[in-house]
């Protein structure tokens, strides 16, 4: 299993998570971002928001698809 289905299958567990802040300090280990989004919208209906913001990339869901948004329109919790 690539990095890319564990990120994928372990969302798809949390069925709770609505807002997902992907963050990592090294290089991305995800090999095609688009086809990425496009798997976690589909296999991960109940995430609201997704951001991978090392990348600059901000996604909310609209009419049951992650679409890409502005950091302002991406609901985010800070700790």
């Amino acid at each position: 299993m690539d990095v890319d289905e564990y990120i994928i299958n372990l969302l798809a567990g949390l069925v709770h998570l609505r807002i997902f802040d992907f963050k990592i300090d090294e290089e991305c280990p995800i090999t095609d971002i688009h086809q990425f989004i496009a798997k976690v919208s589909d296999r991960v209906p109940h995430l609201k928001y997704f951001s991978m913001p090392f990348l600059d990339h901000h996604y909310k869901r609209v009419g049951g698809e992650l679409v890409d948004c502005d950091e302002t329109e991406h609901l985010r919790f800070e700790l």
